[in-house]
Parts: structure tokens; C-alpha cells; sequence
């Protein structure tokens, strides 16, 4: 049936991009247990599912049949992908805090280093675990609109993206830079040598104002790299603008995250969300990817 064909497609990328970070030496072989947990939990509810639409099919005509459409839309999202939320591990940073700490947090135990801690608060409708939801956002060189998806192509490449909030206020625009000084210390040391500094873990920057709030060359480095043959590259930082455009809503608002004070969160090239924190919290970003990645 499509709904199983659509799932074994989900189960080949989750598998296939961990074996393709282990061969070419930037994970370690220990990330492909998580193929496992994550999805056999998935196969568990594809075979509820399936009793669930031979039993409402089997019924034949009757009033039930009428919600046809309700009762297909209940489970659309689930077959999508959209919908699986993956458990915690080394890769995504989602269990409960303990001793009380702040509600709506997450936590998980990283190698030899601790806990570490995903604060869900600062981006209320990105999902710790879940598929990063896509929504239209306005290229800052360009100023043309593209949905956040389109600059997520199944690469191989984690994704840092940095919810950089109103880059009009001087102590934000501060913040970022010096995050960006801390992301370009963690991509040197996931990076290969002699391979593009976004070769394994590459920075994009949303800011929650209009186009005209920053130059994107005052920036630090990390969000418009320079390459030797390209130049650099202006495609990595977007603005929260789409609505000058049309009748599109605020990513932001979208997200569930503030406009003045941002977050920043970590994808894993499926396009998962593996960790939401502050842009201040450099350690713990530089904790995570020394854990998940092999430092070269």
C-alpha cells in the first residue's frame, strides 16, 4: 500500500544518510544505532495504522464513511514524515528535564560530557525530534522569496540555523557576531582540510527584521563564507520579509520564536530538529557537534 512505500522511503534516508557520515569519517559508526529507535517505533504505528484503515474500509457504507475525509486527514501528516518525532539520543537532544528544572525544556545525556539541554521554549512550534517545518522567507541579497526548505537539500549536511532576531538592536547584533565566532571555531573542527569551511555543517541566518535593517557584508564570515573560486556566498542569510511581497506569514511567528531575541537550532540532514538553545549558548553547541561528529 503507499502508506508502507512511504515509510520503507523514510526508513532508506534515515539509514542512508547515517551510513554515508560514517564512511566518509565524520560520524562515528555508534550513530547507526540509532536507526533502530527511531524508526521501529515508526513500523509499530504504520501496522496500527493499517488495522485502523482495513477495519474503516471494511465497514462498508455507513455513517462513519461519511468522515472519510476527517479520518484521512488524521493520519496524513504521520505518512508525510512530517509528523514522526524521533526519541532521544546523541543526535536530537529531546527528554525532560530533571529536578524541576524549566518547563518545556529538554535534555539528554551526550557521550562522556554531561547533559545537555533543548530549550523548546524559544521556538514554541519547532519540535525537538520533528521534521523543521517550512515556511517563506526572503533571500537578503536577492530579495527574492523561497521557503526555508528550498535551502535544505538532502546533502549530507548538518544545518545550523541561527534565529538571529532584530539585528537592529546593537547588543543582538553583537550576539550574532560573536555566535558566528563560535560556530566558525566549531566548523574547523568538523571540517576536512583543504575542503569549503560548510562542507559538514553549514550556518544560515534568519533575522526577524526587513532587508534595509543590515548590510549582509557586516556580518561575520560564517554567514557569507568566502570561496576561492565562487567569492562569497550570499545565499545563507534570509530576513522575516516575505509579507512585503504577499500575503505570507512571519516565519517567526510561524516558529513560535521572538522577533527581537532569536534562537538558535541544530538540524541533522534529514531535516530533524536535534537541538534549540539561546545564541549565547556557545559551549553547549560545541559540545553537541565534538559528540556527534569526529573532529578532524
Amino acid at each position: 500500500m503507499g502508506q508502507g512505500m512511504n515509510v520503507s522511503m523514510q526508513d532508506a534516508y534515515n539509514l542512508g544518510w547515517k551510513i554515508g557520515s560514517v564512511l566518509s569519517g565524520t560520524s562515528s559508526r555508534n550513530i547507526l544505532r540509532t536507526y533502530n529507535d527511531e524508526r521501529r517505533p515508526v513500523a509499530l504505528e504504520l501496522i496500527e495504522l493499517d488495522k485502523k484503515m482495513s477495519n474503516f474500509y471494511c465497514d462498508g457504507p455507513s455513517p462513519e464513511s461519511e468522515a472519510y475525509q476527517d479520518f484521512r486527514d488524521s493520519f496524513a501528516q504521520f505518512l508525510s514524515g512530517v509528523a514522526v518525532k524521533y526519541p532521544p539520543s546523541a543526535l536530537v537532544a529531546n527528554a525532560p528535564r530533571a529536578n524541576g528544572l524549566v518547563k518545556g525544556d529538554t535534555a539528554i545525556t551526550n557521550g562522556d560530557h554531561g547533559v545537555l539541554h533543548s530549550e523548546q521554549q524559544l521556538a514554541k512550534r519547532i519540535v525537538v525530534g520533528q521534521r523543521l517545518p517550512s515556511y517563506k522567507v526572503v533571500c537578503q541579497a536577492e530579495a527574492n522569496v523561497l521557503h526555508m526548505a528550498d535551502l535544505l537539500p538532502s546533502n549530507g549536511r548538518w544545518r545550523v540555523l541561527v534565529f538571529a532576531g532584530d539585528l537592529a538592536d546593537r547588543s543582538q547584533f553583537q550576539a550574532v557576531q560573536a555566535l558566528g565566532a563560535a560556530l566558525e571555531e566549531v566548523l574547523r573542527r568538523c571540517t576536512p582540510a583543504g575542503q569549503n569551511l560548510h562542507t559538514v555543517v553549514e550556518v544560515i541566518a534568519l533575522h526577524s527584521g526587513t532587508r534595509d535593517t543590515i548590510e549582509l557584508l557586516q556580518l561575520h564570515d560564517i554567514y557569507h563564507p568566502w570561496d576561492d573560486e565562487l567569492g562569497w556566498d550570499y545565499w545563507k542569510v534570509l530576513s522575516d520579509d516575505a509579507r512585503t511581497f504577499g500575503p505570507c506569514e512571519s516565519a517567526y511567528e510561524k516558529y513560535g520564536i521572538s522577533k527581537k531575541e532569536g534562537c538558535v537550532a541544530i538540524l541533522r540532514p534529514d531535516q530533524h530538529v536535534s537541538y534549540i538553545g539561546r545564541l549565547e549558548d556557545h559551549d553547549t553547541l560545541s559540545q553537541f557537534f565534538g559528540d556527534a561528529l569526529i573532529p578532524v
